[in-house]
């Protein structure tokens, strides 16, 4: 009440004094000022003579008399878990995604989506993919948390057939160690374990189709101590060496190929060292057990960073339990706008056809730099799980004078599986006519991150073929792409 008659009182005085001072053409309505401005307010009106000494004093007890409000203290665990009880409503906020969380705090559901529409044009000619517009991807998908330690994800491709990609379940009883099971990605190196809507290109890196992708089976993983990461599991197993998720080369029958085991270790030395600007990033993984060859998707095969060309394929092994090893290391070392990235992945295949006993490797490995223009540090956006998050941009585009994030990048990736060559026994490792078993891309990127949700990328690609390829009637020595993405996610 008090502060009503005080409001009053001074907005009747502010009335009357109007007419002292200029009419100005555009009116400001009154806002309702704090205590402190009140006083000082008041002070004004009686040095102008506008109110009297008897209404000053009167106005001045009132104004230092009432007390401000108070804010309520935040409510402790067993409070809110005590509100969740009585049915509290769920709290819903938009951050990058729409999150959904209940009064306590443990259970809760996000909604994301993400779109990646492109534009390619394959230069040197691939006939059919020349020139084309292309939805690469169209996720949904749900994660999040039921009784706090319980976390799941949930996520469908639509750019196409329908299908799932990944659908886990993650025990995180402890921060050291957690376990996780379903279809998932096992995080082998740093390129794959990134999300598709923070890649550093439009495409991974060549090595990326020889390593193990998206595959059901169970893991532990955690984090000990700070900076480190560790993870193993076991897996169906196969190669993931197809682009798209239709045709994996996964041979999913356990009487064939038994199962994959897979192991990893990293480590960023940048936190421990008080170094938040930087990245001192080092990781190794190993994975072992069968190539499948029933299915007829495990031959090997490769294409460009561009998508739109096949360069090698090899037949079929013949022995029907070919063992396969494979080794990958990763460096990211990143300070400030600048970020150096390096991985190498070998894959060994050993076996015995045709009264022949083989035993061949493809060494593929890509070095990558990059700087933020706008002068991001990386380290902000670099995860606890060997992946990179989203970027975000010191000052979204705005139309008034916000410009984004921009980023410029080069990659140079090699693949070698000279060891598949033409005139190998069938059933060994030999390379199918018309393909080559060396290649060299050379990729330059332009990356605008308009805000965390909306992005668009630019990327040249030179690939160099050893010998010529085959394709669609043409004979190609290298191919050249340029290539445009618009993408939004939330």
């Amino acid at each position: 009440m008090i502060k009503k008659q005080l409001a009053t009182a001074i907005s009747m005085a502010l009335v009357g004094s109007l007419a002292t001072f200029p009419v100005f053409a555009e009116e400001k309505k009154p806002v309702l000022a704090d205590e402190g401005t009140m006083v000082k307010l008041i002070d004004a009106l009686y040095e102008n003579g506008s109110i009297d000494s008897k209404a000053y004093g009167a106005l001045r007890l009132s104004a230092a008399g009432e007390q401000p409000v108070k804010k309520e203290k935040p409510l402790t665990p067993e409070e809110k878990k005590a509100q969740a009880a009585k049915g509290a409503p769920a709290n819903i906020t938009f951050k990058n995604g729409f999150k959904m969380e209940s009064a306590d705090g443990e259970h809760s559901m996000e909604l994301h989506g993400r779109i990646q529409a492109d534009y390619l044009d394959t230069i040197s000619g691939d006939g059919e993919t020349k020139d084309k517009f292309n939805i690469r991807r169209a996720y949904l998908y749900a994660n999040g948390k039921l009784y706090k330690n319980w976390e799941y994800l949930l996520v469908g491709a639509f750019h196409g057939t329908p299908q799932l990609i990944w659908a886990e379940i993650n025990a995180h009883l402890w921060e050291e160690v957690q376990f996780k099971f379903g279809q998932m990605r096992f995080p082998f190196s740093v390129n794959e374990s990134t999300s598709s809507r923070n890649i550093d290109f439009m495409e991974r890196a060549l090595p990326m189709q020889f390593i193990p992708g998206i595959d059901l089976g169970a893991m532990v993983h955690g984090h000990p101590t700070t900076g480190l990461y560790y993870a193993a599991g076991v897996v169906n197993g196969g190669l993931r060496n197809n682009p798209g998720l239709s045709s994996t080369g996964l041979d999913e029958d356990n009487d064939v190929d038994g199962k994959d085991f897979l192991g990893h270790i990293s480590y960023n030395a940048a936190p421990i060292l008080g170094h938040k600007d930087s990245i001192y990033h080092v990781g190794f993984s190993y994975a072992v057990g069968d190539q499948p060859t029933k299915d007829p998707d495990s031959a090997l095969r490769a294409s460009t960073e561009t998508g739109a060309l096949k360069f090698f394929q090899a037949d079929t092994f013949g022995d029907p339990s070919v063992d396969l090893s494979r080794i990958g290391t990763t460096t990211v070392l990143a300070h400030g706008p600048v970020k150096l990235v390096g991985e190498y992945v070998n894959n060994n295949f050993e076996g015995k056809a045709a009264g022949q006993s083989f035993n061949r490797d493809i060494d593929a490995f890509y070095m990558s730099a990059h700087w933020l223009i706008t002068g991001e540090k990386y380290a902000n956006f670099f995860g606890k799980q060997n992946a990179f998050g989203d970027i975000v941009p010191t000052r979204n585009f705005d139309m008034k004078g916000g410009w984004g994030a921009w980023e410029l990048a080069f990659r140079f990736s090699h693949m070698d599986a000279s060891d598949f060559k033409a005139d190998n026994v069938a059933g060994t490792g030999r390379l199918l006519t018309g393909f080559a078993n060396e290649a060299d891309g050379y990729t330059v990127g332009l990356k605008w991150i308009v805000n965390p949700q909306v992005r668009f990328l630019a990327n040249y690609v030179r690939t160099d073929f050893n010998q010529p390829v085959v394709s669609n009637g043409a004979t190609l020595n290298s191919e050249d792409g340029l290539n445009f993405r618009t993408q939004i996610n939330f």
